[in-house]
Protein backbone atom coordinates (compact mmCIF):
# COMPACT_ATOMS: atom_id res chain seq x y z
CA UNK A 1 0.00 0.00 0.00
CA UNK A 2 1.42 3.31 -0.81
CA UNK A 3 1.51 6.41 1.14
CA UNK A 4 0.18 10.76 0.82
CA UNK A 5 3.04 12.64 -0.58
CA UNK A 6 1.27 15.92 1.42
CA UNK A 7 1.04 17.05 4.39
CA UNK A 8 -1.20 15.43 6.66
CA UNK A 9 -4.26 17.90 7.50
CA UNK A 10 -4.06 19.05 10.44
CA UNK A 11 -5.21 21.73 13.33
CA UNK A 12 -4.46 20.77 16.86
CA UNK A 13 -1.65 20.58 19.20
CA UNK A 14 -1.19 19.91 23.26
CA UNK A 15 2.20 22.25 24.62
CA UNK A 16 2.81 23.27 28.07
CA UNK A 17 1.79 26.61 29.28
CA UNK A 18 5.55 28.15 29.66
CA UNK A 19 6.54 26.39 26.04
CA UNK A 20 2.89 27.83 24.99
CA UNK A 21 3.77 31.32 25.44
CA UNK A 22 7.27 30.77 24.06
CA UNK A 23 6.25 29.48 20.69
CA UNK A 24 3.41 31.61 20.24
CA UNK A 25 5.37 34.22 19.13
CA UNK A 26 6.02 31.66 16.18
CA UNK A 27 2.48 33.21 14.82
CA UNK A 28 0.27 30.73 16.40
CA UNK A 29 -3.50 31.63 15.64
CA UNK A 30 -6.29 30.00 18.26
CA UNK A 31 -6.82 27.48 15.38
CA UNK A 32 -5.15 28.27 12.19
CA UNK A 33 -6.83 25.74 9.81
CA UNK A 34 -5.84 28.16 6.85
CA UNK A 35 -1.94 27.36 7.07
CA UNK A 36 -0.43 24.64 5.52
CA UNK A 37 1.92 22.26 7.33
CA UNK A 38 5.74 21.34 6.69
CA UNK A 39 5.60 18.06 4.32
CA UNK A 40 6.06 15.07 6.62
CA UNK A 41 6.39 11.52 4.84
CA UNK A 42 2.81 11.07 5.78
CA UNK A 43 1.26 7.62 4.34
CA UNK A 44 -0.35 7.01 1.04
CA UNK A 45 -2.87 4.92 0.39
CA UNK A 46 -3.51 3.62 -3.84
CA UNK A 47 -6.82 5.03 -5.15
CA UNK A 48 -8.30 4.14 -8.83
CA UNK A 49 -8.14 7.83 -9.74
CA UNK A 50 -6.35 10.87 -8.78
CA UNK A 51 -8.21 12.04 -5.67
CA UNK A 52 -9.30 15.97 -5.54
CA UNK A 53 -6.94 18.24 -4.10
CA UNK A 54 -6.81 18.65 -0.43
CA UNK A 55 -7.15 22.25 1.50
CA UNK A 56 -3.64 22.80 3.54
CA UNK A 57 -3.71 22.79 6.92
CA UNK A 58 -1.58 23.68 9.52
CA UNK A 59 0.83 21.25 11.23
CA UNK A 60 0.44 20.14 14.64
CA UNK A 61 2.92 21.10 17.84
CA UNK A 62 3.03 19.69 21.08
CA UNK A 63 5.76 20.09 23.99
CA UNK A 64 7.84 17.09 25.32
CA UNK A 65 7.27 16.23 29.12
CA UNK A 66 11.27 15.31 29.55
CA UNK A 67 13.46 18.68 29.95
CA UNK A 68 12.75 21.21 32.27
CA UNK A 69 12.38 20.29 35.88
CA UNK A 70 9.10 22.10 36.25
CA UNK A 71 6.74 20.49 34.21
CA UNK A 72 4.08 22.97 33.05
CA UNK A 73 0.67 21.72 32.18
CA UNK A 74 -0.53 20.76 29.18
CA UNK A 75 -2.61 23.63 27.33
CA UNK A 76 -4.13 23.35 23.29
CA UNK A 77 -5.29 26.85 22.40
CA UNK A 78 -6.67 29.83 23.58
CA UNK A 79 -10.02 29.64 22.80
CA UNK A 80 -13.42 31.57 23.84
CA UNK A 81 -14.92 29.30 27.25
CA UNK A 82 -18.65 30.13 26.36
CA UNK A 83 -20.49 28.92 23.30
CA UNK A 84 -20.91 32.21 21.02
CA UNK A 85 -18.02 34.39 22.41
CA UNK A 86 -15.24 34.64 19.93
CA UNK A 87 -11.67 34.37 21.10
CA UNK A 88 -11.35 37.83 21.14
CA UNK A 89 -13.80 40.16 22.07
CA UNK A 90 -11.90 42.94 19.91
CA UNK A 91 -12.59 40.90 16.28
CA UNK A 92 -15.96 39.22 14.90
CA UNK A 93 -16.58 35.92 14.71
CA UNK A 94 -14.92 33.69 12.75
CA UNK A 95 -15.62 30.31 11.03
CA UNK A 96 -13.67 28.32 13.55
CA UNK A 97 -16.13 30.03 16.08
CA UNK A 98 -19.00 28.22 14.38
CA UNK A 99 -17.36 24.69 14.42
CA UNK A 100 -16.72 25.05 17.79
CA UNK A 101 -19.80 26.20 18.74
CA UNK A 102 -21.78 23.20 16.48
CA UNK A 103 -19.24 20.62 17.91
CA UNK A 104 -19.87 21.82 21.66
CA UNK A 105 -24.09 21.85 20.86
CA UNK A 106 -23.66 18.16 19.59
CA UNK A 107 -21.05 16.99 22.21
CA UNK A 108 -22.18 17.87 25.63
CA UNK A 109 -19.16 15.28 27.34
CA UNK A 110 -16.55 17.63 25.07
CA UNK A 111 -18.41 20.83 26.09
CA UNK A 112 -18.43 19.93 29.70
CA UNK A 113 -14.45 19.34 29.25
CA UNK A 114 -13.32 22.16 27.90
CA UNK A 115 -15.84 24.63 29.91
CA UNK A 116 -13.72 22.88 33.65
CA UNK A 117 -9.97 22.48 31.55
CA UNK A 118 -10.38 25.52 30.47
CA UNK A 119 -11.47 27.28 33.98
CA UNK A 120 -8.70 29.36 35.55
CA UNK A 121 -9.45 29.16 39.23
CA UNK A 122 -11.32 25.46 39.87
CA UNK A 123 -13.47 24.56 42.98
CA UNK A 124 -12.32 21.58 44.81
CA UNK A 125 -15.63 20.25 43.16
CA UNK A 126 -15.21 20.64 39.42
CA UNK A 127 -11.67 19.48 39.78
CA UNK A 128 -12.71 16.13 41.31
CA UNK A 129 -15.71 16.41 38.12
CA UNK A 130 -12.65 17.02 35.48
CA UNK A 131 -10.64 14.18 36.85
CA UNK A 132 -14.01 11.76 36.69
CA UNK A 133 -14.23 13.27 32.52
CA UNK A 134 -10.49 12.28 32.75
CA UNK A 135 -10.91 8.45 33.66
CA UNK A 136 -14.49 7.93 32.04
CA UNK A 137 -14.16 4.81 30.01
CA UNK A 138 -17.46 5.95 28.01
CA UNK A 139 -15.66 8.81 27.01
CA UNK A 140 -12.56 7.38 26.46
CA UNK A 141 -14.07 5.01 24.09
CA UNK A 142 -16.03 7.67 21.96
CA UNK A 143 -12.59 9.05 21.89
CA UNK A 144 -10.81 6.18 20.16
CA UNK A 145 -14.50 5.93 17.98
CA UNK A 146 -14.25 9.14 16.63
CA UNK A 147 -10.17 9.67 16.06
CA UNK A 148 -10.35 5.79 14.10
CA UNK A 149 -13.04 7.78 11.72
CA UNK A 150 -14.03 4.41 10.57
CA UNK A 151 -16.93 4.97 8.82
CA UNK A 152 -15.73 8.22 6.28
CA UNK A 153 -14.71 8.17 3.56
CA UNK A 154 -14.68 12.19 2.36
CA UNK A 155 -13.24 15.10 4.24
CA UNK A 156 -15.18 16.95 6.87
CA UNK A 157 -14.81 20.67 8.41
CA UNK A 158 -17.18 19.38 11.71
CA UNK A 159 -15.63 15.94 12.05
CA UNK A 160 -12.11 17.30 12.02
CA UNK A 161 -12.69 19.46 14.40
CA UNK A 162 -14.25 16.99 16.69
CA UNK A 163 -10.96 15.28 16.12
CA UNK A 164 -9.23 17.70 17.60
CA UNK A 165 -11.02 18.09 20.54
CA UNK A 166 -11.11 14.38 21.63
CA UNK A 167 -7.09 14.10 20.73
CA UNK A 168 -6.84 17.28 22.98
CA UNK A 169 -8.98 14.85 25.79
CA UNK A 170 -6.72 12.31 25.44
CA UNK A 171 -3.66 14.06 25.92
CA UNK A 172 -5.14 16.05 28.69
CA UNK A 173 -6.55 12.45 30.41
CA UNK A 174 -2.41 11.93 30.63
CA UNK A 175 -1.70 15.10 31.93
CA UNK A 176 -3.10 13.93 35.22
CA UNK A 177 -0.46 11.96 36.53
CA UNK A 178 -2.67 10.01 39.06
CA UNK A 179 -5.56 9.12 36.42
CA UNK A 180 -6.48 5.57 37.71
CA UNK A 181 -7.12 4.83 34.19
CA UNK A 182 -4.10 6.35 32.56
CA UNK A 183 -2.54 2.85 31.90
CA UNK A 184 -5.94 2.15 29.46
CA UNK A 185 -5.36 5.67 27.87
CA UNK A 186 -1.94 5.09 26.81
CA UNK A 187 -3.07 1.70 25.29
CA UNK A 188 -5.75 4.06 23.40
CA UNK A 189 -3.26 6.43 22.27
CA UNK A 190 -1.12 3.97 21.09
CA UNK A 191 -3.84 1.65 19.34
CA UNK A 192 -4.65 4.99 17.63
CA UNK A 193 -1.42 5.40 16.59
CA UNK A 194 -0.74 2.03 14.91
CA UNK A 195 -4.62 1.67 13.47
CA UNK A 196 -4.61 0.60 9.95
CA UNK A 197 -7.43 3.06 9.64
CA UNK A 198 -6.21 5.31 5.92
CA UNK A 199 -7.61 3.02 3.13
CA UNK A 200 -8.42 3.75 -0.87
CA UNK A 201 -11.88 4.49 -0.29
CA UNK A 202 -10.97 7.88 1.44
CA UNK A 203 -10.43 11.12 -0.18
CA UNK A 204 -6.82 12.08 0.16
CA UNK A 205 -7.79 15.41 2.42
CA UNK A 206 -9.52 12.70 4.74
CA UNK A 207 -6.44 10.70 4.53
CA UNK A 208 -4.48 13.55 5.13
CA UNK A 209 -6.20 14.79 8.10
CA UNK A 210 -5.98 11.17 9.68
CA UNK A 211 -2.19 11.07 9.22
CA UNK A 212 -1.89 14.34 10.69
CA UNK A 213 -4.05 12.76 13.81
CA UNK A 214 -1.23 9.82 13.96
CA UNK A 215 1.62 12.53 14.53
CA UNK A 216 -0.56 14.28 17.16
CA UNK A 217 -1.09 11.02 18.91
CA UNK A 218 2.43 10.20 18.54
CA UNK A 219 4.02 13.31 19.76
CA UNK A 220 1.10 12.64 22.99
CA UNK A 221 2.88 9.11 23.37
CA UNK A 222 6.63 10.75 23.26
CA UNK A 223 5.59 13.26 25.49
CA UNK A 224 3.94 11.09 27.95
CA UNK A 225 6.24 7.67 27.37
CA UNK A 226 9.00 8.22 25.27
CA UNK A 227 10.66 4.66 25.22
CA UNK A 228 7.22 3.13 24.56
CA UNK A 229 7.26 5.47 21.73
CA UNK A 230 10.55 4.92 20.22
CA UNK A 231 9.72 1.17 20.74
CA UNK A 232 6.77 1.72 18.07
CA UNK A 233 9.33 3.52 16.01
CA UNK A 234 11.83 0.76 16.03
CA UNK A 235 9.03 -2.11 14.99
CA UNK A 236 7.48 -0.11 12.55
CA UNK A 237 11.17 0.04 10.71
CA UNK A 238 11.33 -3.79 11.32
CA UNK A 239 8.25 -4.58 9.57
CA UNK A 240 8.93 -2.08 6.97
CA UNK A 241 5.24 -0.37 8.09
CA UNK A 242 4.11 2.36 5.67
CA UNK A 243 3.53 4.34 9.10
CA UNK A 244 7.40 4.29 9.65
CA UNK A 245 8.08 7.41 8.02
CA UNK A 246 4.97 9.49 9.58
CA UNK A 247 6.27 7.96 12.88
CA UNK A 248 9.77 9.19 12.58
CA UNK A 249 8.29 12.43 11.38
CA UNK A 250 6.35 12.93 14.75
CA UNK A 251 9.71 12.65 16.33
CA UNK A 252 11.40 14.71 14.57
CA UNK A 253 9.28 17.41 14.85
CA UNK A 254 8.43 16.84 18.64
CA UNK A 255 11.94 17.17 19.30
CA UNK A 256 12.26 20.45 17.06
CA UNK A 257 9.75 22.26 18.46
CA UNK A 258 11.10 21.22 22.57
CA UNK A 259 14.40 22.19 21.63
CA UNK A 260 12.74 25.60 20.00
CA UNK A 261 11.24 26.08 23.56
CA UNK A 262 14.19 25.73 25.35
CA UNK A 263 16.28 28.22 23.08
CA UNK A 264 13.70 30.87 23.83
CA UNK A 265 13.64 30.02 28.08
CA UNK A 266 17.33 30.63 27.89
CA UNK A 267 16.66 34.25 26.14
CA UNK A 268 16.88 37.20 28.47
CA UNK A 269 13.75 38.54 29.73
CA UNK A 270 13.15 42.09 29.63
CA UNK A 271 13.16 44.42 32.76
CA UNK A 272 9.26 44.63 33.61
Amino acid sequence: MSLPTQPPQKKKTLLGVGAAGLLAAAGFAAWSLLHPAPPPPAPEVATAQAPAPATPSPAPRTSPRSAPEQQPSAVVITEPRHAGDSADKGRPRMFVDDLRDKMMERHPDLAEFRTLQRKVLQTPAERERLHAVYRDREQLDAAKKDLLAESETTFNDDNQFLRLYRTEYLGMALEWAENPERAHVLDTVESLVTAQNLNATQDQALRRSLSGDKVELMMILLHNDRPRAEQLIAQAQAQGSEYANLLVYARTRFDALWALARQQQQQPQPNP
